[in-house]
């Protein structure tokens, strides 16, 4: 799966609010840009590099299993729609 070495790196107290916002932005805001713009005063772009990177991060996977699973399948789902990197262009 992942190099014992890559565990090693823990995610940051803002990286961890990334990804519970992810989990919870439902809950108290109408829209997602809302609750990027309340959480973390960024833009809806700056928020989604930053969680496209951490979906890469092996310590992401280990701090939050469940839902960055469920963003990566999300992500490569999207891509595959595009006929992105990672799609097969013949099947």
């Amino acid at each position: 799966m992942f190099p014992v070495e890559s565990k090693k790196r823990e995610l940051s107290s803002e990286d961890l609010a990334v990804l519970e916002l992810e989990e919870t932005w439902q809950e108290t805001y109408a829209t997602k840009v809302e609750a990027i713009r309340a959480t973390f005063g960024w833009s809806s772009a700056k928020y989604h590099i930053r969680l496209n990177r951490l979906l890469d991060e092996a310590a992401a996977i280990y701090a939050k299993p469940v839902t960055v699973s469920r963003l990566r399948r999300l992500r490569e789902a999207r891509t595959a729609e595009r006929g992105g990197a990672g799609s097969d262009p013949v099947g």
